[in-house]
């Protein structure tokens, strides 16, 4: 075999394929390579999705949690509405006051009831007892952090239990100071009802936010799956092939030249 011919047939292969590759070339579309087409990769949209939703759920959990609160202490503010009418109903014409200690007593009994069934998933929210080493209501995230003192509602019932039991609502000056009690009370149910309707509104703004970025992100994945399909994989293939046909061309070349010369050596020794 001619090593020209070789050199001719290399020629001609080369040839043919800048040919056929500039042909699928032309016919793919091109993109601007130095584009950012992915601004995640898989595993990083997974975990920030992952925590994404975790943050969610215990901002679900947060919001509920001050929800069965503030139902606890709404039903705790109207038993103390309820002993606040029965004291301002006595009146002088009563001749004994001290008769309706038995019912506001059992008002405090049901105060007290509420307190320790405002549960959540078996954990008091209103009360606090001798055993009970969580001291607070906290929702925590990689987002946020929110946190209050759990209030120990029972207390109160103590307190006015003691009232109604040393002062003579005979007496109008002792029968003044339980009602002044009773709006003390009252007053402290609402600064517990304000302080959970707090959390949960921050923590409904902070849902909101998780939310908005879970859309923003599922629209960046989207978006990067779009831009993942558009590139030109026709065109990096054929760049890769053409480097590799190019490479194997002196390799070809030079073994079968290696081939001829061995030809000729054994044409001579003859």
């Amino acid at each position: 075999m001619d090593i020209n011919n070789v050199n001719n047939n290399i020629a001609s292969l080369n040839s043919s394929s800048d040919y056929q590759l500039n042909k699928t070339n032309n016919s793919s579309k091109i993109i601007d390579n130095s584009s950012d087409f992915l601004h995640l990769t898989i595993n990083e949209y997974n975990q920030k999705r992952d925590e994404l939703s975790e943050s969610l759920q215990s901002f679900n959990t947060g919001i509920a949690i001050t929800k069965v609160a503030e139902n606890g202490l709404n039903k705790q503010e109207e038993i103390l509405n309820n002993i606040q009418d029965k004291l301002n109903s006595l009146d002088e014409n009563i001749q004994n006051k001290n008769e309706i200690k038995n019912d506001l007593n059992k008002e405090l009994m049901n105060f007290k009831e509420e307190a320790f069934q405002t549960r959540y998933q078996r954990e008091n929210l209103i009360a606090i007892d001798d055993y009970e080493e969580n001291l607070s209501v906290t929702v925590s995230t990689k987002e946020a952090y929110h946190s209050i003192d759990k209030p120990n509602t029972p207390q109160i019932a103590n307190s006015l239990a003691q009232e109604f039991s040393r002062n003579d609502f005979n007496n109008e000056d002792a029968l003044n100071i339980t009602k002044e009690q009773v709006s003390l009370a009252q007053k402290e149910i609402q600064g517990y009802k304000d302080q959970f309707k707090d959390l949960g509104e921050k923590l409904e703004s902070s849902a909101k936010g998780s939310i908005s970025t879970q859309i923003e992100l599922s629209k960046l994945n989207m978006q990067n799956l779009k831009n993942a399909q558009e590139i030109n994989f026709g065109k990096e293939m054929n760049d890769f092939s053409k480097t590799n046909i190019t490479s194997n061309m002196g390799y070809l070349a030079a073994s079968q030249a290696n081939i001829m010369q061995e030809q000729s050596v054994r044409l001579l020794s003859k």
